[in-house]
């Protein structure tokens, strides 16, 4: 036998091909960098084989040339080689690490095979024809696979290997008779039984053995799935814990397991469709207690045995402080009585929500059956509150302890505080124009004579006969307002002409500037009333017809400010609103209070920090114009006026309501106590210092005799940490830059001031 042995030297980056013009061939093999471009001849053979494609010798010295790898045949091999060319339609793209495969596939389509023989270093892989005498042996020539390499062969249709696969849950040899059926060439591949090891010996090809074994794995695996799991035997000691109370304790804890899977496979049954008994094959573990040792007698199966044993030991620990059921929690800026109906609030809507939930507390506590009142109550929680330290009793297991005391420390920060100030400006006006004429006249008749009278009357004057004889015979004016003038007449009528010209004007202007204080999210009132007493008069019988008058309270009308500030993210404020403006319209008399006008604005605004806004306004705007005449007479022109009184009444009330919020931001109060610093010096002017300092005693400084009278000293205090801002120590960034600016123009050191000041 003549071997041919091609050892070409390996290109590893064969150089590119020449660039093809129309007449040249279009190469076979093109190099693009990652891939080869296969592009064989796809005219048919010619005789002999000699004629069309390229023959699969010349594919094998190819496949050299571009692998490294060295092949070798006999001489009745390379016959057949040379007289089998490859014919393949279109190009094909390989990757180069997938070309040897490739090799492989067009190889075992014309039934050849590989065989690599020798070490990796010294290889070579013989090339058999399966149609050739030397078919008998190929299957000898194997080579031999460890298990875990398999997957490397997958990929190699034409190369003979042999591997062992063991399958501890099935019996090979009855296996290994079953697969006889699928042994369609002896030569090529053998299925073996070995001994008593549950083991096969398989040879084949490479693809087909990777794929035969992963078969016969999912074969043994499904068979250790149908055999029989029997049930662990564990001692377990036990070092500080009772075994009393940790058998109770695991022994509830297995129960709300069987439960749980129980109720989902019930769930899937229904899900699925199917009906009928529940069936599981879990054993359901058991624990016992042995006094003797305080040890725990376990059974369970081999999957349940360790968590188990991993539960036992993290309750047998030894607790050096025992744990607290009770806690006092003191708090620091949020009121107990409201916090404690917060939290009870929310606690109570959270065990609905976890009642409702799969695996939430309460559920598992109705899943307990009997224990299940031991589960809802290990989960309560208990808070009172202390008015008198205003702090809160809490009573919780550890756990729900701490996640209450997160909710409390959440809630029990204090808020930014907002000064409000306010200012309600009040103008009214009335004007009022009263024009009028009375007219009057008699004539007192004699003996067996006849007279007359006539007169008007507009409620300027009052008529009276003051002889008695039943005319009329004297006016007296009303009121003596304005000017009031008549003619009198000493004959028949005292006055028989008056004339009224009054007008009256009025200009009223209130400001009321109520300010407060107030935390984030709070509500604050203020309030200013003028209050008036009232009496009720009871008639006590009798004949005299006594009457008694006893106090009935106040009627109140003045000014009630209700506003509740809320701090957003981006330093807005929202603010809720509600004012009411009364007065009364009038003076009191006795029982009957006089009229009373009440004016309201009710609003929710969002007002910027540190600004002034007008959130609200009313205007009044009255006009009467009365008239009061003679028909007929009142209409005359130029002279109507004499038979006619006019009022005119006009009343205007305009109601502004500005509003000023500012966030108290520093946590250290420096800029509240910076405020109440101006408004001391504001009280200082007007009531003096020293009645300041009876408020006060710091105020001022120890010099009693210092004027402290329209100056103003910013308070500053440093910062904890970072930068200075300027509004910190009042220094407004406008006035910074004018004085580095007049720095920067100054042509020299100034001079030092003739008072004796520093600049």
């Amino acid at each position: 036998m003549i071997a041919i042995l091609c050892s070409l030297p390996f290109l590893a980056a064969p150089a590119p091909a020449p660039a093809v013009t129309a007449q040249d061939p279009v190469p076979v093999i093109q190099d693009l960098g990652h891939s080869w471009v296969l592009n064989f001849d796809e005219s048919p053979p010619g005789p002999g084989g000699q004629e069309g494609g390229m023959t699969l010798e010349q594919f094998v010295k190819l496949c050299q040339e571009n692998t490294g790898i060295n092949f070798t045949y006999d001489k009745d091999t390379a016959n057949l080689l040379r007289s089998t060319s490859i014919t393949m339609f279109g190009t094909k793209e390989v990757r180069k690490e997938d070309f040897y495969s490739f090799f492989q596939i067009l190889m075992i389509i014309n039934k050849f095979v590989c065989t690599k023989i020798g070490p990796d270093h010294l290889a070579v892989v013989v090339v058999r024809s399966l149609d050739s005498s030397a078919r008998n042996n190929v299957r000898a020539d194997a080579e031999i696979i460890d298990p875990d390499e398999l997957d490397d062969f997958a990929d190699q249709p034409a190369t003979l290997i042999t591997t062992m696969v063991t399958l501890p849950n099935t019996d090979v040899r009855t296996l290994s008779n079953s697969m006889r059926a699928m042994v369609t060439d002896p030569n090529t591949m053998q299925v073996i039984p070995v001994g008593n090891s549950n083991s096969l010996i398989v040879t084949g090809f490479g693809s087909n053995v990777a794929a035969l074994v992963r078969m016969l794995e999912l074969v043994d695996e499904a068979s250790a799935a149908e055999a029989p799991e029997l049930p662990e035997f564990e001692v377990i000691p036990l070092e500080f814990a009772a075994a009393e109370e940790i058998a109770d304790t695991i022994s509830e804890m297995l129960d709300f397991s069987v439960q749980a899977t129980q109720t989902a496979a019930r769930n899937q049954q229904q899900a699925a469709g199917v009906t009928g008994a529940l069936t599981t094959g879990t054993t359901e573990a058991k624990v016992m207690v042995y006094e003797r040792t305080n040890a725990l007698l376990v059974m369970a199966m081999p999957d349940d045995m360790p968590r188990i044993k991993e539960l036992v030991a993290r309750l047998d620990i030894d607790v050096i402080e025992r744990e607290r059921l009770y806690h006092f929690y003191n708090l620091e800026n949020a009121d107990a009585e409201e916090l404690s109906d917060v939290l009870e609030s929310f606690l109570d809507d959270s065990q609905r929500v976890q009642g409702t939930t799969p695996g939430g507390a309460a559920g598992r506590g109705q899943a307990g059956g009997g224990t299940g009142t031991t589960a809802r109550s290990s989960n309560e929680v208990v808070v009172v509150p202390d008015p008198a330290t205003n702090s809160l009793l809490i009573a919780a297991n550890r756990t729900r302890y701490e996640e209450v005391l997160e909710l409390i420390q959440l809630l029990d920060k204090r808020q930014d505080q907002v000064l409000i100030e306010t200012a309600l400006i009040e103008l009214s006006g009335s004007d009022f124009l009263d024009i009028g004429v009375e007219l009057g006249g008699a004539n007192i008749p004699g003996v067996d004579e006849t007279g007359g009278f006539g007169l008007t009357d507009f409620d300027l004057s009052t008529i009276s006969d003051t002889t008695g004889d039943g005319i009329p015979d004297l006016r007296v004016p009303n009121q003596l307002t304005g000017i009031t003038a008549g003619i009198l007449d000493g004959d028949n009528f005292s006055i028989p002409v008056l004339l009224r010209f009054v007008q009256e004007k009025r200009d009223t202007n209130v400001l009321n500037i109520p300010s407060v204080l107030v935390n984030n999210n709070g509500s604050a009132v203020v309030s200013t009333l003028d209050e008036q007493p009232t009496t009720t008069i009871t008639a006590t019988g009798g004949v005299s017809g006594q009457t008694q008058e006893n106090f009935n309270g106040y009627q109140e009308a003045g000014i009630t400010l209700q506003i509740s500030p809320t701090i957003s993210a981006s330093r807005y404020l929202r603010l809720q609103i509600s004012l009411e403006v009364s007065n009364f319209e009038g003076s009191f008399s006795g029982a009957i209070p006089p009229p009373k006008t009440t004016r309201t604005i009710d609003t929710v605004v969002n007002v910027p920090d540190g600004d002034t806004m007008v959130i609200g306004g009313i205007i009044v705007d009255n006009a009467t114009k009365e008239s009061d005449r003679v028909p007929w007479f009142a209409d005359i022109p130029l002279i109507g006026w004499l038979f006619r009184r006019d009022q005119t009444t006009k009343d205007r009330t305009s109601l502004y309501f500005f509003v000023t919020p500012h966030i108290m931001r520093d946590r250290e109060f420096a800029d509240l106590a910076e405020y109440s610093y101006d408004k001391k010096l504001e009280a200082a002017d007007i009531i003096g210092t020293g009645r300041v300092r009876m408020i006060d005693d710091t105020f001022g400084g120890p010099e009693a005799g210092l004027d402290l009278s329209g100056l103003q000293l910013p308070l500053y205090q440093p910062p904890t940490r970072g930068e200075v801002d300027e509004t910190t120590i009042g220094v407004d960034s406008r006035d910074v830059k004018d004085m580095l600016e007049q720095e920067a123009e100054a042509p020299g050191p100034q001079p030092p001031a003739t008072n004796g000041d520093e600049e």
